[in-house]
């Protein structure tokens, strides 16, 4: 069986669109998530927008070719369409 290695990299998800948000969340707002946890920098984040990230996030914290599409479109939407809110996955140094 292979052996599942812990994630390498940094990535900020930020909150690229906001439209009609009901959480309050504003457009700028991040989460940093490294291999200790999430650090939002002591501002609230919206759960059910971390929900709309969380299945590519473990993707997005390994190294991924050039042309792969999370590189490519990085966006992801909140689960809950009524609001629009867009969230961008950037790698960090």
């Amino acid at each position: 069986m292979a052996e599942l290695l812990p994630p390498t990299q940094r990535v900020r998800i930020v909150v690229e669109r906001a439209d009609a948000p009901r959480c309050g969340i504003e457009v700028g707002d991040a989460v940093d998530v490294d291999a200790t946890g999430l650090s939002t920098g002591g501002k609230p984040f919206c759960p059910l927008a971390l929900m709309g990230v969380l299945p590519v996030l473990g993707m997005r914290q390994n190294p991924l070719p050039a042309d792969d599409w999370l590189i490519r479109k990085p966006f992801l939407c909140c689960p809950d369409a009524g609001e629009n809110v867009i969230l961008r996955l950037e790698a960090l140094p």
